[in-house]
């Protein structure tokens, strides 16, 4: 069985490279353009609340793992992170009854078949049973947007049920593409929230959406305000969502 020891360091974390890359700051992807500091504000705002989040991208090299990884950095400190082992996890921290739910945040490379390093199969109803039950869950998933990403769980083989896919409360959508002068560009496209309906249904709302490739984010405040607000159990006005994203936005600015 993996014990607490080894669930606490990376497993297969970036994939099949040959040497691990430089993880990069926020600050440094908001000075690369993939994301501002507006944009990195919600996504701090729902971590900081232990929101369960995947980011998606269509092609491989988009970043996926890179933002995941820097988002890290602004989890709260006390949190215990668990990083699950593909194929190869055991659950173990289900059974243990030192391991708290409510403080401890469950990391996933990646949610597809290609690699026994990524969590496939019978193991996705595991975690995401775990995150119904209170863990926060991280991962990553090649996606083009929320609708394929729910397709990708829901749709065969896995065959998730949609109350299930719901563990996960916001969707980040990578952009990547090669631009005139052949550099690679990277870019948060889209930030959207994950709800059920009263009819079993699944509801994608866009926090945050950008009209063109390169054009400014535009945020959809009721909407950030929504999610937060359920997220910490309470309504959340506009004004304070507001507020709250001013002044995370400034300090990431500094």
């Amino acid at each position: 069985m993996i014990g607490a020891t080894a669930a606490d360091e990376p497993f297969g974390w970036w994939g099949p490279v040959w040497s691990e890359p430089r993880e990069r700051t926020i600050a440094e992807l908001i000075g690369d353009r993939v994301l501002d500091a507006e944009t990195a504000s919600v996504l701090w705002a729902l971590v900081a609340r232990r929101a369960s989040l995947v980011v998606v991208a269509g092609p491989s090299g988009a970043g996926k793992t890179t933002l995941l990884t820097a988002l890290l950095a602004l989890l709260p400190p006390d949190l215990r992170r668990i990083y699950l082992r593909g194929c190869y996890e055991s659950f173990w921290f289900l059974d243990d009854p030192e391991i708290d739910p409510g403080r401890t945040v469950l990391l996933i490379n990646e949610l597809s078949a290609h690699l026994p390093s990524y969590l496939w199969g019978p193991a996705v109803r595991l975690a995401l049973g775990a995150g119904r039950a209170g863990y926060g869950l991280l991962a990553t998933a090649h996606a083009t947007g929320a609708e394929e990403f729910v397709a990708l769980l829901a749709g065969y083989p896995l065959g998730v049920p949609l109350a299930e896919v719901a563990a996960f409360q916001a969707l980040v959508v990578l952009d990547a593409w090669q631009a005139k002068n052949g550099e690679i560009r990277r870019e948060v496209c889209a930030v959207h929230g994950l709800s059920l309906t009263g009819q079993g249904g699944l509801v994608s709302a866009p926090l945050i959406e950008r009209p063109a490739r390169g054009a400014p984010p535009e945020l959809d405040v009721r909407a950030a305000a929504e999610l937060l607000g359920l997220l910490d159990g309470r309504m959340m006005s506009a004004g304070q969502t507001t507020q709250e994203l001013a002044s995370r936005s400034g300090a990431l600015r500094r």
